[in-house]
């Protein structure tokens, strides 16, 4: 049997132990409430220090709108005060106005209509325009003259069976309505424009021909338009301001400060539809006739779609869009001519615009 004090030993050995054990619980906890103690503090130094680097920015951010705040302390700009400086020459292309066919409203879905008595009002919107865009061109360039560009089918024509049935005048008759309006136009350009010369290059278009199908070497002995040229340029032989150009062949050369400009009514080039547009088979043209004479821009109507390419202007059409256009699914146009500006120092037009011929259009 153990000892009493064999006991008491033990008793105090175990006693110690469990003593031993607490102080190392107790370190234990202290251990874990130090870690929990320094993560907290690691939270807080990183939250501080972002704080401290958000306040940098929104510091920095406050500096430079209040830079801004301040008005600049630069020199200001003030409207200029001295004329128009620079050479440059008007350009009003007139062009397949079809003045005598009819377009009902009610075979194009309401989209448009062309009578005679619209195509006057239109013709003289047309020439209206022209000098209120001229007069908005004054404002940056000088311009003392003008070109106006006559490129053809002014006239319907007998040219398809269909013609001669809905045209409201027979071609003699029609050529005698655009003399009218022509020689109403060229006066009211000499009494407004404020130009000094008008050149008039002429083109004669497919649609005037007397002729069952075009001819190439010999189109302007059977034309009604080159005829209707002629006799419009006797009237204004005696007018000094005015200068006629017109060619027997396709194309109308004239220099127009100092560029080649290439006019032509359009017809001479083949577009059969595609997703490219008339841009492409107009482009290949061009560079085939560079071949032989290089032009620094060509001037050109018959497609009824005005588009503007730094090689080429073609210009609208004043008749709109008709039944044709709707069959051969030709994209839509307001009815329109074109407006442009050619400087001497700048390459090509500076200002292409349409010049829209029906009311409540700019």
């Amino acid at each position: 049997m153990p000892k009493k004090s064999d006991i008491e030993e033990v008793e105090a050995e175990l006693a110690a132990n469990a003593a031993e054990d607490e102080r190392l619980r107790e370190l234990r906890r202290r251990d874990v409430e130090l870690a929990r103690v320094k993560g907290e503090r690691d939270q807080a130094v990183a939250k501080c220090k972002q704080a401290e680097a958000d306040l940098a920015a929104a510091e920095a951010r406050q500096s430079v709108l209040d830079a801004f705040g301040d008005k600049p302390s630069g020199k200001a700009y003030r409207p200029a005060t001295a004329k128009p400086g620079g050479k440059a020459t008007a350009v009003v292309v007139m062009t397949d106005w079809h003045c005598e066919e009819k377009v009902e409203a009610n075979t194009i879905n309401g989209l448009n209509e062309h009578n005679l008595e619209l195509a006057a009002a239109k013709i003289k919107r047309s020439f209206e325009k022209s000098v209120r865009l001229l007069e908005s061109a004054r404002t940056l360039s000088k311009i003392d003259d003008m070109v106006l560009a006559l490129l053809g089918d002014f006239i319907t024509g007998y040219i398809h069976e269909e013609l001669e049935e809905n045209n409201y005048l027979s071609p003699t008759e029609a050529c005698l309505f655009v003399q009218e309006h022509l020689c109403a136009g060229i006066d009211f350009l000499l009494a407004n424009a404020g130009v000094k010369h008008i050149t008039i290059p002429t083109a004669f278009g497919n649609h005037g021909r007397t002729t069952k199908r075009s001819r190439a070497a010999s189109g302007y002995k059977n034309s009604y338009e080159w005829l209707l040229y002629q006799q419009i340029a006797r009237y204004y032989r005696s007018e000094p301001r005015v200068t006629w150009k017109i060619e027997n062949g396709y194309h109308n050369w004239l220099e127009i400060q100092g560029k080649q400009v290439r006019f032509h009514h359009g017809d001479g080039m083949s577009y059969w539809g595609g997703v490219g547009g008339l841009t492409i088979p107009v482009l290949k043209s061009i560079a085939q006739w560079d071949k032989a004479k290089r032009a620094d821009l060509d001037i050109f109507g018959h497609w009824h779609t005005m588009i503007y390419h730094r090689k080429f202007i073609a210009s609208g059409c004043l008749i709109g869009y008709n039944a044709y256009a709707l069959r051969i699914k030709a994209d839509f146009a307001e009815p329109s001519q074109t407006f442009a500006v050619i400087d001497r120092d700048r390459p090509g037009a500076v200002t292409v615009q349409e010049i829209y011929c029906t009311e409540g259009t700019a």
